[in-house]
């Protein structure tokens, strides 16, 4: 995998911005290219205690500053486009929170890489989280500013070839009907992904091949979760895809479709919205 040009920052407590004295208590990740800005702090206070010493300080304060932080980052993709937004970003910082001026970095995983850097400049192990499942991290990236009138949720569509009702995760309009399927190709057998996109493909070219009376003309979109250094499998996935009318947007392909559907979709009346 080709990285990727990235920043990071170090979140820090800073009592007294006057006397310039700090403790490190979290870190900050940007990376353009890959749509990605996350922070992520220590959920604990021993390194503030470490530096300052346990009196005088409003830990309830300085712990919602932090979860506010993470909170923020979160919602600021849209507008931080730039290593020169996060700079104006971190300007703007007016609480014992200080953020320190970004670094340059390569960016292989971002998940990966905010871990590495929270364990190797905070000196404690990154706080585990628990796995989303593949159609809440997509519903989750599909859910950004420019995304919410452009993208339906739980489609219900009839494919031909089952002559049954199924029901679509995400849909976006753009000449055709986009029915987007977020599927995991991460068997131990190679194989077994073959098996699966066949599967899909079966169901995609029906798709394709027959014009919905609600969506009129429709197109599978799949975006195909591999394993780890699997360089084979997407690519003969891909091609049992291509033969059948059907998209295939690999994880790290994810922004690509993101920009496709904020450019290119069509706002939709009357969405329903993921429970």
């Amino acid at each position: 995998m080709n990285p990727a040009k990235g920043y990071y920052s170090v979140i820090q407590y800073c009592p007294d911005l006057g006397r310039f004295e700090a403790a490190n208590v979290g870190v900050l990740l940007f990376c353009p290219e890959k749509q990605f800005i996350r922070a992520m702090t220590s959920n604990n206070n021993r390194r503030i205690i470490r530096f300052f010493g346990s009196e005088g300080h409003d830990w309830a304060r300085i712990n919602t500053f932090k979860k506010g932080l993470e909170d923020r980052l979160q919602k600021e993709l849209s507008v931080i486009k730039s290593v020169e937004d996060l700079q104006q970003f971190i300007a703007l910082r007016a609480n014992v929170l200080q953020i320190t001026p970004p670094n340059s970095m390569k960016v292989f995983n971002p998940e990966e890489d905010i871990r590495n850097l929270f364990e190797e400049i905070i000196g404690e192990p990154a706080r585990p989280e628990r796995r989303k499942s593949l159609r809440h991290y997509v519903a989750d990236k599909l859910s950004g500013p420019g995304l919410d009138k452009k993208v339906l949720h739980d489609v219900k569509v009839t494919v031909p070839v089952l002559q049954k009702e199924v029901e679509i995760p995400f849909g976006y309009q753009n000449g055709r009907f986009n029915l987007i399927n977020p599927v995991r190709f991460s068997a131990q057998n190679p194989e077994q992904s073959i098996v699966t996109a066949c599967k899909y493909a079966v169901e995609g070219r029906s798709i394709y091949d027959h014009t919905d009376p609600k969506w009129g003309e429709m197109q599978l979109v799949v975006v195909g979760q591999f394993r780890a250094k699997d360089q084979e499998t997407p690519g003969r996935v891909n091609r049992v895809f291509r033969e059948n009318g059907v998209k295939l947007f690999k994880m790290d392909d994810l922004p690509t479709l993101i920009d496709e559907i904020r450019r290119l979709g069509k706002d939709i009346n009357g969405k329903k919205k993921p429970s």
